[in-house]
This record gives structure tokens, C-alpha cells and sequence, in this order.
């Protein structure tokens, strides 16, 4: 019982000794996709506050320069990028104005994405599944393959908005949980090939967020869960990624209840998918 609270403790204080105050992470250059709305946008509002320098990327010109208005108010020094990550071409000239203006990269918050709800077999073709893997998965690899160099110079961290649809599979959702389950995978094989150079990769899995994402739905449909109370709100959200990130955590998920399906699933396939598909309303 000792030895399990010594190493307890070990474990607390390692996690407060990497925990980032608002004064180290003050002039840090972040960049944020998926910035014009939901999470990416309360993200840049919450970071604004903590005196960062951002670059804000998505597609919608006009929000974003309100949330670049709103974040410069805030007191953070702020700068947008029009970008459509499911083309290489835009996430390269997205890292390369970036550095012409900042000069570095210290964090890259990966979080643009798109979602459709619909059972496999009412696929008329498979276009949206494309659709969606170019978003999800190719714009964080294409973001990913031009911020490293400048990541590893600054010891930097990659925040990677996966999803619990990333670790379990869920009904009414395979076109997003493929592209999450991709997600997850190359950034935890990425992170063993850069354990030699002090560059974290934060894997953020949250459950279904209130987000204007679920109302461009490509096919626009919602789930049959849409209207589930057990829905997080987004700055509960953002709230639980800021935490992850100031520690440079590995990988976390949230609430409780989702990180106990994850690692229950295992032991109890079957109850956990019935339990799955039930709440889903299937």
C-alpha cells in the first residue's frame, strides 16, 4: 500500500512539474484549424486571454475575422489564414504564412472536421466517405507534415482532436469513427518515432459535443441522438483540452463514462455494444 502511494505521488508531482502556467505559454504561436466556429473558435478565445499569438485557419472568411476581432480585444495578437484542409496546398501555405509572420510554431491545435450520419448500407456511393477522410484524416496529416520541422525546433506539441468514435465504434457514425480511428492511429505511431525530440502529441477523445458541426451533417441528417442531454456543452469541452494541453498529456478522455466504455469494452464486447446501440436509439 505504500509503494502504490509513493508512486501516486511521483505521478502527481510529475504532472504539476509539466503543467504550463499562463506565463509560460504567453507569446507561444498557436495555430488553430476549424477556428471559425464550435471548439476551434472558443479555443482561440480561451488561449486569446493568455496573451498567445494565433493563427486561425478555416474557411469562412467573415467568421473568421470575428474571431480574430474578438481574440485581438482579449489582448492576443491574432491573424487568419482562409483554409480548406482537405487540400495539401492550403495547409502548407497555412504554416508557411505563419512562420513569415511569427517566425515559429510552438502548438498546433488539429481540430477542422466534418461529420455524416447514416447507416452504411444508405450510402448511395461512397463520395462522402472520400469527403470526409480529406478533412479528418488528410488535413491533419498535410498540416502535420509541414509544422513538424518547426515543432521539433520548438519542442513544440501537436493537440489532436480525435473523438471516443476513435477508440470504439459506433452505429449510425462509420464514416467518422474510420476517419477518427485513422487519426488516432497515425498520431500514436507518430509520437513513437519523435520520442527522441521533446515534441508532444496530446490526443483529445471527447464524447458528442454540442457543436455547430452536427448542423452541416453532409447529408444533412442528425443522429438519432442528436437531441441526447448527454451531450457535453463545448466549454466543458475546451475546458478538459486546456488542462490536457498544459500538461502535454498523451491522450485523455472525458467524462468518466466514456473513458469506462473504452477500457471495459475489452473485457465485455458484447454488453458494451448493446449498451452503445440502445443509446443510439437503433
Amino acid at each position: 500500500m505504500g509503494n502504490q502511494q509513493q508512486i501516486l505521488k511521483l505521478t502527481k508531482t510529475k504532472q504539476f512539474k509539466r503543467k504550463r502556467s499562463t506565463n509560460q505559454i504567453a507569446n507561444s504561436v498557436i495555430v488553430i484549424t476549424g477556428a471559425s466556429s464550435g471548439i476551434g473558435r472558443e479555443l482561440a478565445l480561451q488561449y486569446a486571454t493568455r496573451g498567445v499569438k494565433l493563427m486561425l485557419a478555416a474557411r469562412s472568411e467573415e467568421e473568421l475575422q470575428q474571431v480574430c476581432a474578438l481574440c485581438e480585444q482579449l489582448g492576443s495578437r491574432a491573424h487568419y489564414k482562409i483554409t480548406d484542409v482537405s487540400k495539401e496546398e492550403d495547409c502548407k501555405l497555412l504554416i508557411e504564412e505563419t512562420v513569415r509572420i511569427y517566425n515559429r510554431i510552438d502548438i498546433v491545435v488539429l481540430n477542422a472536421g466534418v461529420n455524416a450520419h447514416s447507416f452504411f448500407e444508405e450510402f448511395k456511393d461512397l463520395s462522402v466517405f472520400k469527403k470526409i477522410m480529406d478533412v479528418n484524416f488528410y488535413g491533419y496529416v498535410y498540416c502535420t507534415k509541414y509544422a513538424l520541422p518547426h515543432i521539433r525546433k520548438s519542442s513544440g506539441q501537436f493537440v489532436v482532436m480525435s473523438s471516443i468514435s476513435g477508440e470504439i465504434g459506433l452505429p449510425y457514425r462509420v464514416p467518422y469513427c474510420s476517419s477518427k480511428f485513422a487519426v488516432t492511429g497515425f498520431f500514436e505511431a507518430l509520437r513513437t518515432e519523435l520520442e527522441d525530440f521533446n515534441v508532444a502529441i496530446t490526443i483529445v477523445c471527447p464524447p458528442s459535443v454540442r457543436t455547430p458541426m452536427r448542423d452541416h451533417d453532409l447529408l444533412k441528417k442528425h443522429s438519432p441522438k442528436d437531441e441526447s442531454e448527454d451531450r457535453i456543452t463545448i466549454s466543458e469541452c475546451v475546458s478538459m483540452i486546456l488542462d490536457a494541453a498544459d500538461r502535454r498529456a498523451r491522450k485523455i478522455f472525458f467524462p468518466f463514462k466514456a473513458y469506462m466504455s473504452v477500457y471495459v469494452r475489452p473485457i465485455f464486447p458484447d454488453f458494451v455494444d448493446k449498451r452503445l446501440k440502445q443509446k443510439a436509439k437503433l
